[in-house]
C-alpha cells in the first residue's frame, strides 16, 4: 500500500511540476503585467495560507483584511515602485490592522494584529521583490528573473540530493530535522548552475552574477527554514494544499520570499 501510495505522489508530483513550472516561468518571462499576476497569485493565496495556519493554532488574525491589505500592497508597487507615497500606504496598513484587530476583544490582540499585518510585512513586502527588481533590471530582467527561479529550483534539488546521499550532520535538527550541513553545501553548487546564462547577461560580469547566485542559494535555503520555524511555532504539519503532490503554496514558495528581496537588495548596491 504504502509504496502504490508513493509512487501516485510522485506522479502527482512530476505531472504538476509539467504545468507549474512552464506556467511560472512563462509569465515571468512575459513581465509587466503579467509578472504582477503571478506575484498577486502567489502574494494572496501566500497571506491567506499563513493566517488560515494561524487560525489552526488557535488565533484569531483578519484574515480578509490582512489579504486585501496584502494584494493592496503589490498593487501600489506595481503602479508606483517604492516612492515616498509607499511609507503613507505601509502606515495606513499598520493602523488599519490594529483597528480591525480590536473586532476580537482583548485575549490575543497583539498576536491577531501582528498576524494580520504579516500578510503586508512579510508575504506582501517580501513577495513584490520581483517587481522591483523587474523595474531596475529593464531589458535584462526576463532572462535574470527566469534564472533566478531557476537557481532557487537547482539549490533545492541539488540540496536534497546531496543531503540524501552524503548528509551526517543536521544543520537545524530543532527546525527542519532533515536538513544536512552536506545538503545545505550541495544547494549553494546546484544555485550557480545558471551561470551558464551568463553571456545572455552582458551587464553583469562573471564575479557578479556568481555573488548573486550564491546568494540567492544561501537565502533560498533560510528561507525555507524560516517556513518550517513559523510551522513548528503554529503547531501544523503543512499549508493547505493547493498543488498536487506538492503542498501548499508557501511550502513551495517559501524559499521565493527570502531569494528574491536579498537578489533585490544585492542588485540595488551593485548597480546604484
Amino acid at each position: 500500500m504504502s509504496d502504490t501510495s508513493g509512487g501516485s505522489n510522485l506522479a502527482h508530483r512530476i505531472l504538476s511540476a509539467c504545468v507549474f513550472v512552464p506556467v511560472v516561468l512563462g509569465l515571468t518571462w512575459a513581465g509587466g503585467w503579467a509578472l504582477f499576476a503571478l506575484v498577486v497569485a502567489i502574494v494572496g493565496r501566500g497571506t491567506w495560507e499563513l493566517l488560515h495556519l494561524a487560525h489552526q493554532s488557535g488565533q484569531r488574525p483578519a484574515t480578509t483584511v490582512g489579504v486585501i491589505l496584502a494584494l493592496g500592497t503589490c498593487t501600489y508597487l506595481q503602479l508606483r515602485g517604492a516612492d515616498g507615497g509607499f511609507l503613507l500606504w505601509l502606515t495606513a496598513a499598520t493602523l488599519m490592522a490594529l483597528v480591525v484587530s480590536l473586532r476580537q476583544g482583548v485575549q490575543g490582540y497583539l498576536a491577531n494584529a501582528l498576524l494580520t499585518l504579516a500578510g503586508v510585512n512579510m508575504i506582501a513586502l517580501l513577495g513584490s521583490s520581483p517587481l522591483l527588481l523587474s523595474a531596475r533590471l529593464g531589458d535584462s530582467a526576463p532572462v535574470l528573473l527566469v534564472a533566478l527561479f531557476g537557481s532557487i529550483w537547482l539549490t533545492d534539488a541539488v540540496a536534497y540530493g546531496g543531503g540524501r546521499l552524503l548528509g551526517r550532520r543536521r544543520l537545524a535538527p530543532t527546525i527542519s530535522p532533515g536538513k544536512t550541513i552536506a545538503g545545505f553545501v550541495s544547494g549553494l553548487v546546484g544555485g550557480l548552475l545558471p551561470m551558464v546564462l551568463y553571456s545572455q547577461l552582458p551587464g553583469w560580469s562573471f564575479v557578479e552574477l556568481a555573488g548573486l547566485f550564491f546568494l540567492v542559494a544561501a537565502s533560498s535555503q533560510l528561507g525555507d527554514l524560516v517556513e518550517s520555524a513559523i510551522k513548528r511555532d503554529l503547531g501544523v504539519k503543512d499549508a493547505p494544499a493547493l498543488i498536487p503532490g506538492h503542498g501548499g503554496l508557501l511550502d513551495r514558495f517559501d524559499s521565493y520570499f527570502f531569494a528574491f528581496p536579498v537578489a533585490f537588495i544585492y542588485t540595488v548596491f551593485l548597480k546604484s
